[in-house]
């Protein structure tokens, strides 16, 4: 029942987005290649001491996904200092894609049951993908994305722009290097958009196609974030993730992050 309130949750913020395209006509028109990428998540906890036994492997992994996955370290009990939304989508991601709950555990593509899915993913006919490109104002960031459709498309497809940062320091039991371990692609907040407020944001997605679009299909939307004052510029990253709807579920589509 919780899971099923999620997904109702979701749907109705998303739907309720839908008539928000002021920034359509505003924003810039970005290249986006016609390629896949998949992704590579990580659910970890810092209480947790394999998780830190085994956190310098999965750095390695992170760094040979490089263009081929997006990385997505969701982390439980990291410091409220580094992000108070990121424990929420630590729970989140696991129920509302029976993930596993025991920490360390890893997946692909949000599922679990393919362990080859990026590679499958990467062969696949395009289908959608997009690119960003992010303004600093102080501690505001303004993220602009485009969205293209590369084959005719039917039904719901949703753009979860999530934020990753890299090179964290904090506490990590069982890690030699605690309190000050590394943290790599730490996925702190999901972006909102910005004709809306922080208060009001919706945690997953936007609708970007809810009808029959054409191959060529552009949808250009602007996004809003605040980065914490320890974030680096050049370790902030969007982690563009597009889902289509399945009845009361959400199906990875496709990914894109620089």
């Amino acid at each position: 029942m919780k899971k099923l309130l999620y997904f109702a949750l979701f749907s109705i913020a998303l739907t309720a987005c839908k008539k928000e395209t002021s920034n359509l006509e505003t924003t810039p028109t970005l290249d986006v290649e016609q390629r896949n990428m998949g992704v590579f998540g990580l659910r970890t906890a810092t209480w947790c001491g394999p998780c830190g036994g085994s956190l310098d492997n999965s750095h390695e992994v992170f760094k040979n996904a490089k263009g081929l996955a997006v990385a997505m370290a969701f982390k439980d009990a990291f410091s409220e200092a580094q992000s108070p939304f990121g424990n929420v989508l630590f729970d989140k991601v696991g129920d509302m894609f029976d993930l596993p709950n025991s920490v360390p555990s890893s997946f692909q593509n949000f599922n679990i049951d393919f362990p080859a899915s990026i590679n499958e993913h990467l062969e696949l006919d395009v289908t959608v993908n997009g690119n960003y490109d992010i303004a600093f104002n102080g501690n505001e960031m303004t993220i602009n994305t485009t969205t293209k459709f590369f084959k005719n498309y039917s039904g719901d497809v949703y753009l979860a722009p999530f934020i990753i940062v890299d090179s964290l320091v904090g506490a990590q039991v069982g890690h030699p290097g605690s309190p000050n371990t590394v943290h790599m692609k730490y996925v702190a907040d999901v972006a909102y958009p910005s004709s809306r407020t922080e208060e009001s944001k919706f945690e997953w997605g936007y609708l970007v196609s809810a009808a029959d679009v054409k191959a060529g299909h552009v949808v250009n939307l602007q996004f809003k974030a605040m980065k914490r004052n320890h974030w680096q510029n050049h370790n902030i990253s969007i982690g563009m993730i597009y889902f289509r709807r399945v009845g009361n579920e959400f199906r990875f589509l496709n990914a894109f992050t620089k």
